[in-house]
């Protein structure tokens, strides 16, 4: 009778384990101009009277935002801004709420298809904004030009596939990525590479986690150029695959912070604004390290450019692009540009630090004779948390 009562209360036990088994929800989701429409399965929807949907900005932190009657698996979020990454999950209601769904993530936007990048693609102010996903080939050049935006999703790729070198050419629009650190971006070249040129660009324009691979510098050699714009730059890598080229920011008050610059020399023209952060990148293979050219007005202020490694790989004075730290053009005013809380290091000599005058080969500009760069303060030792923290880095 013992052995009865026990066989009859383990099978109440499994039963009630079995029959308590949380549903499991698998979700999706596309965007189009406008809105996100969630999709989702149930492992079992038996007992389910209704679905609660949850979003937010960030993936820690979500809340309620609709319920769907148990009969539906779908629900579009038209509520949606531009520029905005929304994170997702989906529960289930019956006697008590699921587990959440699987967490994804999605932005509204014009999808850029094959069609549309066959040829140069000019962005439109009626399609915008625009979302790059996925995979996406240009066969020309892309130009986001005023009042559209171009925003790309975590974990897309990004190809130039033309033979002669190609651009990103931004003027008075938006244009930002949208990387993650466990899902960056990938921008490349199968051609001739391509050129970034920010031309005062919108707010909002700005990259994160992304890679800019096969950079070309075709045009006055620069690979990457701002220019009365502000963007801002964190965690991204911009690689090279010419042998001299720049990074050039012109009456700009970007914010670049660990970033990675692989072949890509520094320049800074003619004067920068209140919001200029240069902090915690690596600059490496470049032809010189630092170049001021043209300043009219004030230099960048201390604390302006810090915290970053400069590779020296200069070999003589003769010329500006031979030295490691140049000075060209401006005024006859007198000037100092600050090199001081920088990290500066002979090629390849990662962790030996150049820390005097002495140390550098100096070009300034002849008929400028009254500019100069002040060497006080230089770190002796390489700063640790610099550059963007993936990829394959040098130290």
């Amino acid at each position: 009778m013992k052995r009865i009562v026990l066989l009859f209360l383990t099978s109440l036990m499994l039963f009630a384990i079995i029959g308590c088994k949380e549903p499991t929800i698998a979700l999706s989701s596309s965007g189009t101009k406008g809105a996100i429409t969630l999709s989702w399965e149930i492992s079992d929807a038996d007992k389910v009277t209704s679905y609660y949907i949850y979003r937010g900005t960030n993936p820690t932190s979500l809340s309620k935002i609709a319920t769907v009657a148990a009969s539906g698996n779908t629900y579009k979020d038209s509520a949606v801004a531009d520029g905005i990454l929304y994170y997702y999950h989906v529960t289930a209601f019956g006697k008590k709420e699921s587990p959440p769904s699987n967490q994804i993530f999605n932005m509204h936007g014009t999808r850029l298809t094959a069609t549309d990048t066959s040829a140069n693609f000019t962005a439109i102010v009626a399609d915008s904004p625009y979302v790059i996903e996925n995979s996406v080939s240009f066969a020309g050049d892309l130009d986001i030009l005023e009042d559209t935006q171009l925003y790309v999703l975590p974990g897309a790729r990004v190809v130039f596939s033309a033979t002669e070198a190609a651009s990103i050419y931004v003027s008075q629009g938006v244009f930002a990525t949208k990387g993650l650190q466990a899902n960056p971006i990938y921008f490349s070249s199968t051609g001739g590479g391509y050129e970034l040129r920010m031309i005062t660009a919108a707010e909002g324009s700005g990259f994160d986690y992304t890679e800019f691979k096969d950079l070309s510098g075709a045009v006055d050699k620069q690979s990457v150029m701002f220019s009365s714009c502000s963007p801002t730059l964190s965690h991204c890598r911009f690689i090279s695959n010419a042998d001299v080229t720049v990074t050039s920011l012109t009456n700009s008050g970007a914010n670049i912070t660990n970033c990675y610059f692989d072949g890509l020399s520094l320049d800074i023209v003619q004067s920068v604004t209140s919001t200029l952060n240069i902090e915690s990148n690596i600059f490496v293979n470049t032809q010189y390290a630092l170049l001021f050219n043209g300043f009219e007005d004030s230099a960048p202020a201390a604390g302006m450019i810090h915290n970053n490694a400069f590779e020296c790989n200069g070999t003589s004075v003769s010329n500006y692009y031979s030295a490691d730290l140049t000075i060209l053009g401006g005024t006859n005013v007198a000037r100092e540009f600050l090199l001081g809380g920088n990290y500066f290091f002979r090629s390849n000599n990662y962790n030996t630090a150049l820390t005097n005058q002495s140390d550098f080969l100096v070009y300034y500009g002849s008929i400028y004779p009254n500019q100069t760069f002040n060497f006080d303060n230089l770190l002796a030792a390489r700063p640790t948390g610099i550059g963007p923290g993936w990829g394959t880095l040098p130290f």
